[in-house]
């Protein structure tokens, strides 16, 4: 007996698939690239606005991350979309009213916490 005759059911080879199937399968793979495209434009963006933020608070980026999500939280926008905002900001100087309004309440929030920490340490 012949080793190809000795294999089960399970260890032959799958039948090829179908055109619909295949066809399926790369519309699935496409919508994945897709995403993950968008996954790592949207880090990029964030990246960018952190350190927008680190600039003009003249904060840590963790402190800065925090930021950028309670801004968006509060004004309910995406935080990729905040990011997008706050980076164009510092070319443009225009920034929506309702983030900028959120965004330079969270920059005194850094402030008058920057300021505590700072009368704490020399006390």
């Amino acid at each position: 007996m012949t080793r190809v005759s000795q294999q089960t059911a399970a260890e032959k080879p799958a039948e090829t698939s179908t055109d619909t199937e295949v066809e399926a399968r790369v519309a699935a793979l496409e919508r994945e690239v897709a995403q993950l495209r968008q996954a790592v434009d949207a880090h990029g963006d964030v990246g960018q606005a952190i350190g927008v933020i680190v600039t003009v608070a003249h904060v840590p980026p963790a402190r800065a991350w925090e930021v950028l999500r309670e801004v968006s939280q509060r004004t309910n926008t995406r935080v990729r979309q905040v990011a997008g905002l706050l980076t164009e900001w510092a070319y443009t100087g225009v920034l929506p009213d309702e983030v900028r309004t959120e965004f330079y309440r969270r920059l005194q929030l850094c402030r008058a916490e920057s300021w505590a920490e700072a009368g704490e340490a020399s006390a």
